[in-house]
């Protein structure tokens, strides 16, 4: 009724003077009318603009894709932002010979990244791609990379033209979408803009990515993706890794998001479901909430790594990798069980032995003495069969006992019958330490090699078993168990990293950066890392095991 009322009204001005409150009453109409167009139109302009690559990429043809959403880092990381984007600039000037990068800025939007498209003979082409802000004063930024008189070549189609330089540069161009591609090959721009015109399957629309994708956030400040099944090396040795792989792996995609304090990631590794055999009992009802930090000490804790269920967690990635080739479960297994050989000696058998006392909550932690540069180990389990764990682990003690020489050798010389010396290595049997005490009424067994790291210690509670690898830990492990003071779980760091996490999840790891810089800083890629390590406190993730694949979903910390 009244919008018949207002069209009387409108009608009836047409047969009378209006007065100036009518006039201003028509006006405001008009003008809401206008403002109403103009803001469905910004709508769709910026939904458009804001689009991902993904909905511009060829399905059968995009191998991976990483996409930045701006250039932005946490306050913390400015002055890395800077050393980033200098570097970029000082790239960008070495490419394409220009001095003044304003004439970019004026006209490239925020997102920007790169892409590998592969061509028919499987050789993947990397092409560039940067959000347009305007594409006039962007093509006149390219023009100003040509020669005196040289012209930019068109080919394509009118609406879609391909720009190409006939001499002075090797790189071709292309506007689709909101975005501009940059390549040196004219054959991915071409794919890209079949795409665009609907004559090809975007990759946002294939139901494999779409599967991997809607796994992680949706609003990322970076996302990537990676299609394992188009991974093509040349490389031997590269290509003998990933070929077999391929069999499990299809798809990995992940995203980045960040705050203040440091960067949330996610992943998604999309696994063959008939090659995924994982023990429903377990991702169900065994998951954990990493009690047994309340054990370990924080102080030089470097990593630490805690699950659920370590026997069927390596039970269900055996089948894995044997449902791909059982050549390749057998050949690992032995690996393990050679390592445990060389250190528990042949007696020690790793499935009736080893396996059972894993069946429980586990908690795996390194840290690094800095006095001594010891590094201690310290693994916690939990058990139900005081009893039963006594038992095997005075087995791995005897097994220990006649091996724990070899982490101390000495330089024996003999001189043979013709004169000449022959020098070997034999274990030193008078650096090793054998000591059993009591401490706070539990039993504390220890075997310790002086001089090195090498050690075996163990004692056990009603619920829990501790293995050392030195008498100090094992004692501290027992007092943590009844006075928890200074543990991880209420490291400031380990519950800050963690916060940003799942509560609930299968597998949970936690590296105290500044901590492990020590032990990896001899490794060259180590030294290669640190001083980008040295921006970071610490980082952590976990795992969820779904019935189509693997997520990890971790935090990165800044100092």
């Amino acid at each position: 009724m009244k919008n018949i009322h207002l069209l009387k009204k409108i009608q009836g001005l047409r047969k009378k003077n209006m007065t100036f409150k009518d006039r201003f009453l028509l006006a405001i109409i008009a003008l809401g009318f206008i403002l109403l167009i103009f803001l469905i139109f910004y709508v769709i302009w910026y939904a458009y603009s804001q689009r991902s690559v993904a909905h511009f990429l060829p399905a059968e043809q995009t191998v991976a894709y990483v996409e930045f959403e701006d250039f932005v880092l946490p306050t913390k990381l400015q002055s890395t932002t800077e050393l980033a984007k200098q570097e970029v600039e000082n790239n960008i000037k070495t490419v394409f010979g220009i001095e003044d990068m304003s004439a970019i800025t004026n006209w490239a939007g925020a997102r920007f990244g790169i892409t590998l498209i592969q061509s028919d003979e499987e050789i993947s082409t990397p092409v560039f791609f940067i959000q347009t802000r305007s594409r006039h004063k962007a093509v006149s930024f390219f023009e100003g990379l040509a020669l005196p008189e040289e012209k930019l070549e068109k080919t394509g189609t009118l609406r879609l033209p391909i720009y190409s330089y006939p001499q002075s540069q090797s790189f071709n161009f292309a506007f689709v979408g909101p975005f501009v591609f940059i390549s040196n090959e004219i054959s991915p721009l071409e794919a890209i803009q079949d795409t665009f015109e609907d004559e090809a399957l975007a990759i946002s629309d294939q139901e494999d990515y779409r599967k991997s994708i809607s796994n992680l956030p949706r609003q990322s400040w970076m996302r990537g993706y990676i299609n394992f099944q188009a991974l093509h090396f040349e490389n031997i040795a590269a290509s003998n890794i990933v070929e077999p792989l391929k069999y499990a792996v299809n798809h990995l995609a992940w995203t980045v998001r960040q705050n203040q304090n440091g960067f949330h990631f996610n992943t998604f590794v999309n696994l063959n479901k008939d090659l995924l055999e994982l023990n429903e009992s377990f991702a169900d009802d065994t998951r954990f909430a990493y009690k047994l930090t309340d054990y370990i000490g924080s102080e030089n804790l470097a990593l630490y790594i805690g699950g659920a269920n370590l026997s069927d967690e390596w039970q269900n990635t055996l089948e894995t990798i044997s449902n791909l080739n059982p050549a390749y479960g057998i050949i690992l297994e032995s690996i393990i069980r050679a390592q445990v050989s060389k250190v528990f000696g042949d007696e020690v058998n790793l499935r009736n032995d080893l396996y059972p006392l894993f069946e429980g909550e586990y908690a795996l932690a390194i840290g690094l003495d800095e006095e001594s540069e010891k590094i201690n180990l310290s693994l916690i389990l939990s058990h139900d069969n005081q009893e039963f764990v006594e038992t095997k682990l005075e087995k791995l003690m005897d097994g220990f006992r006649y091996l724990a020489a070899q982490f101390a050798p000495k330089l024996n010389i003999v001189t043979l019958p013709d004169g000449t010396e022959s020098r070997e290595l034999i274990a030193d049997s008078s650096k090793l330490e054998e000591s059993s005490e009591e401490y706070e009424g539990y039993d504390v067994n220890c075997m310790e090699v002086t001089g090195t790291s090498g050690g075996f210690c163990y004692t056990t509670t009603d619920e829990l078993l501790v293995i050392t690898n030195s008498r100090d830990l094992t004692l501290e492990a027992v007092d943590l168990s009844m006075s928890p003071q200074f543990v991880l779980s209420q490291y400031q760091p380990f519950r800050q990293a963690i916060s940003n996490l799942s509560k609930v999840s299968d597998e949970l790891t936690f590296v105290d950066i500044q901590r492990i810089l020590p032990l990896i800083s001899n490794n060259p890629y180590g030294i290669i890392a640190e001083p980008f390590l040295n921006k970071f406190d610490a980082i952590s993730w976990v795992k969820h095991y779904f019935d189509d694949g693997v997520s990890v979903e971790g935090y990165l910390l800044i100092k």
